[in-house]
């Protein structure tokens, strides 16, 4: 039998490892960009088409092994040509699949996977029926079985999660290429900066020894599923970009804001008063029937108007629908920092709401799955652009921190490996939030750093420093 259709699955296998070290790898050639200002973490989505070479190069040797086949009699011919047929019709999907949908990875990767399985059968079944196996090689595949080892051994070095996770450097992008809002014009500079924090594989260990600013960590026992992470930062992404155009509309005399319209029940402690009275989801509007908008109006009404052990009438929306209950209180026990008062066992939040009166529009990238640590820069940038002129001051700058509805820049991950990224691109002057730092300073030593607490932080900063020509 003529196995020559063997070295397409040999160099789809080849292929498919190359792919994992180069993605956990991706975030090296970051620095580099087009003329036109397209980052690297731009070009990427434009390489998940690449995946298909996978499926290709394997469903080429299930379709040349058919051919192959077709030219023979022997006993094993129906069971090659059914196996061979059918990896033939996966890899045929993977590739349709890939090139319609490439930055669906879960599905692509589980196709791949389908069709690996398949391969190495037809490995094993290929050279068990081959001409001129005789004896125990006849019940024994040798080089589909090594085949078989090798594989696992190194998807295990390569893809196998540990109790450990690893942060590493990624990439910057460009926020006024990432967002755009209505009427606005991008005139600076502005970079967010990403970096990758993931269950860690043995190879990490590797990369670790070549290159710098790996860290890792045990993973925590609370730490949630794959899958539910992954919701979460999608959205922790969609609520910054939020918060961010609200504010930047605000600072450029847009809108209100964010503000608040009511507050918000989260939760009720196991030893909470009002159990069955208040449920999670509940949006607090009055007290006694003076209207509450924000947490400091509730605590103020609770501490100068309500007795410990008192009920208060409370005024909520519940699933839209506008509600008056009675709510008893108990006695909380003065702190270093609080008196005694009254309270109801639950925590809360503003109910907060982002008044946006112009649209952004925003580009999605397959690097930047989510995450809020965008925000600050991504404020930064949309005032950049619906402010005439701009705001950069001729400083191609970058930073990282969340924006917070108050306009302040909270604390965020990996800023030493965000700061190390930095430091490989053009950017000049790098903003973080005044308590990182320190951990700034020690991904990148000689990166212009400026700490900051606020959005206005940064803009003050901006405007009491123009860049010269002859600035360091």
């Amino acid at each position: 039998m003529n196995n020559r259709h063997f070295r397409y699955y040999y160099a789809g296998i080849i292929f498919m490892f190359a792919v994992i070290v180069f993605v956990e790898l991706i975030w090296l050639p970051a620095p580099i960009h087009t003329s036109s200002g397209r980052l690297w973490i731009e070009m990427i989505d434009s390489l998940l088409y690449g995946l298909a070479i996978i499926p290709v190069l394997w469903g080429a040797g299930a379709v040349t092994g058919l051919a192959s086949l077709l030219k023979t009699h022997r006993g094993a011919k129906k069971l090659l040509l059914s196996l061979r047929c059918l990896a033939a019709i996966v890899n045929v999907i993977a590739v349709c699949y890939i090139a319609v949908n490439p930055t669906k990875l879960i599905t692509a990767i589980g196709l791949i996977a389908a069709s690996l399985l398949l391969v190495i059968a037809d490995l094993c079944g290929g050279e068990i029926s081959a001409k001129g196996a005789r004896g125990w090689r006849r019940l024994l595949p040798v080089k589909g079985l090594l085949t078989f080892a090798v594989t696992v051994l190194l998807l295990a070095a390569l893809a196998y999660p540990t109790n450990y996770r690893v942060t590493y450097p990624a990439m910057t992008i460009a926020m006024n290429r990432y967002a755009h809002a209505e009427g606005g014009t991008p005139h600076g500079s502005v970079s967010g900066v990403l970096v990758f924090d993931r269950p860690a594989v043995p190879a990490d260990w590797l990369y670790a020894k070549l290159l710098p600013e790996y860290t890792f960590e045990r993973k925590s026992e609370n730490e949630p599923p794959l899958a539910e992470a992954y919701t979460q930062v999608v959205e922790m992404k969609t609520d910054a970009n939020s918060v961010a155009s609200a504010i930047a509309m605000q600072k450029v005399g847009l809108g209100k804001g964010m503000t608040s319209e009511g507050v918000l029940v989260m939760a009720l402690a196991k030893d909470s008063i009002v159990k069955n009275i208040l449920q999670p989801g509940d949006i607090i509007t009055r007290l006694n029937g003076k209207p509450v908008a924000t947490i400091e109006e509730m605590t103020a009404i609770m501490a100068e108007e309500v007795k410990p052990g008192h009920a208060v009438k409370v005024g909520l929306r519940r699933k839209g629908e506008e509600l008056d209950v009675e709510a008893p209180t108990r006695r909380a026990e003065a702190t270093d920092t609080l008196p005694e008062r009254a309270v109801f066992g639950i925590s809360v939040s503003n109910d907060l709401h982002a008044d946006i009166p112009r649209s952004v529009h925003y580009n999605s990238y397959i690097a930047h799955l989510g995450g809020p640590s965008h925000g600050a820069m991504l404020t930064l940038a949309l005032i950049d652009q619906l402010t005439p002129g701009g705001v950069t001051n001729g400083w191609r700058v970058a930073g990282t921190g969340t924006i917070e509805a108050d306009g302040s820049i909270g604390l965020v991950g990996g800023v030493p490996q965000k700061a190390y990224a930095v430091s490989r691109t053009d950017a000049e002057v790098f903003f973080v939030p005044a308590e990182l730092e320190a951990d700034a300073r020690s991904g990148a030593p000689k990166l212009r750093i400026v700490p900051v607490q606020t959005i206005d932080d940064v803009l003050n900063w901006l405007k009491e420093h123009p860049r010269t020509t002859n600035t360091p």
